[in-house]
């Protein structure tokens, strides 16, 4: 409970700072925000140290409670106190987690055309028509219009987005040396390609499950070359990827332009992950949001 009150004085504090002061750049701004989520992150730790043992707790004690008959009253009245101390706990983290949500969306509301890294626009892109995009962009700041978010809706907003039954665009990325990958590997092949998102593949639960999969289809079809494509900006970030996912031997491979690469901005790809399916001919026959065994096996695989 101290750890808690502790925690809310911190966000109050917090709160109190960001609203006082003045941001003028978009370091500034970044740093802020980087608070904000600090604080967001302190919460959720919160969250996930005392609100699922409770739960897990209560559970047992009222499965033993079943297969205990004569300790039954006891049992369930232990496990009552602890759904009582998950109904105590659970009003005021959720409270200020919403509190730290709203804080974090005002204030990207406020300087969303005035600094890069509050500039949602990019990434909310397909809520959005063109030409009301491109008000948007006008009406930013000088600086976002030279950013990279604004260089790459200033793209999207140009260029018609290419679609499935045509031409797949080979673009430059980069393996984890830094080498420029060799699009002649696919030269006669199918490709997968994997668009980021792995963790919404697995949600942190089973890793392995991907690697698994791609060993099994390059098992099962030699033709096919898989070409996973993180979205990041260092060479450190794709290696940990790599590493995180057991993905060594596999074609991993990034822009080093997160979220705002040409599969972003040409393909249009905002979900995690978006799979893009490209026949021997190099004509992309599908984009699909996630990985469809089904249509990889009955399908894509025996296309001619």
């Amino acid at each position: 409970m101290k750890i808690h009150l502790l925690l809310s004085l911190c966000v109050l504090l917090l709160s109190t700072a960001l609203g006082a002061q003045n941001i003028t750049s978009n370091a500034a701004y970044k740093s802020c925000m980087d608070s904000l989520i600090r604080v967001r992150s302190a919460l959720v730790e919160e969250w996930n140290a005392t609100i699922p043992p409770h739960f897990r707790e209560a559970m047992r004690l009222e499965k033993e409670a079943e297969s205990h008959p004569e300790h039954k009253d006891s049992l369930l009245a232990i496990a009552a106190k602890e759904r009582q101390t998950v109904q105590a706990l659970m009003p005021a983290l959720q409270q200020q987690m919403d509190d730290n949500q709203a804080e974090r969306q005002a204030l990207m509301d406020k300087y969303a055309l005035v600094f890069e890294d509050a500039f949602p626009y990019f990434r909310m892109r397909k809520q959005f028509s063109k030409d009301s995009l491109s008000i948007l962009l006008k009406k930013s700041s000088p600086e976002i219009q030279r950013s990279a978010r604004g260089k790459a809706l200033r793209k999207y907003i140009k260029k018609r987005q290419r679609g499935e039954g045509e031409p797949f665009r080979k673009f430059r990325c980069y393996n984890v040396n830094g080498e420029r990958f060799d699009w002649g590997l696919a030269k006669g092949k199918k490709v997968f390609l994997i668009h980021d998102g792995l963790w919404c593949m697995t949600h942190g639960m089973n890793n392995s499950a991907l690697r698994k999969y791609l060993y099994s289809l390059s098992e099962t079809a030699p033709n096919c070359l898989p070409l996973i494509v993180v979205n990041c900006e260092e060479k450190e970030e794709l290696l940990a990827a790599i590493e995180e996912y057991g993905l060594q031997e596999f074609c991993v491979v990034s822009e080093f332009n997160k979220d705002m690469g040409i599969l972003n901005w040409l393909y249009n790809d905002t979900t995690t992950p978006t799979c893009h399916h490209i026949d021997e001919k190099g004509i992309l026959v599908k984009t699909t949001e996630g990985v469809n065994q089904d249509y990889i096996e009955k399908e894509f695989l025996n296309i001619r």
